[in-house]
């Protein structure tokens, strides 16, 4: 019983040092969105008041930078991209998963 216990704070210490602040690491968005169904809203409740500093230092620098707006682009996959939005401070204000559907009317 006591190696079990161990093994299972051993795993939840191994998973927390993963994670920045308990930021979704990058290379598990695609999962969750194709395999737990992740939407929006989920992203944005697990990454809500998120500082993008934070963001950046677990998830690499973005792909892309918004133009007018102060937001990042990281590209997942050639048809999967996760945009956020900050406000002036830097916080997480909006997060889309998807496809991208730019130049389209």
């Amino acid at each position: 019983m006591k190696y079990y216990v161990l093994l299972v704070l051993a795993c939840a210490l191994w998973l927390t040092s993963c994670k920045q602040d308990g930021i979704i690491p990058l290379d598990e968005v695609s999962a969750l969105i194709s395999e737990e169904g992740y939407s929006n809203e989920d992203f944005m409740q697990a990454l809500a008041g998120r500082n993008r500093e934070d963001i950046v230092d677990t998830w690499g620098e973005p792909n892309a930078s918004l133009s007018g707006l102060f937001g990042d682009i990281w590209m997942i996959r050639e048809d999967l991209w996760v945009v956020l939005y900050y406000d002036r401070d830097g916080t997480v204000t909006d997060v889309i998963a998807g496809t991208p559907e730019l130049g389209e009317d």
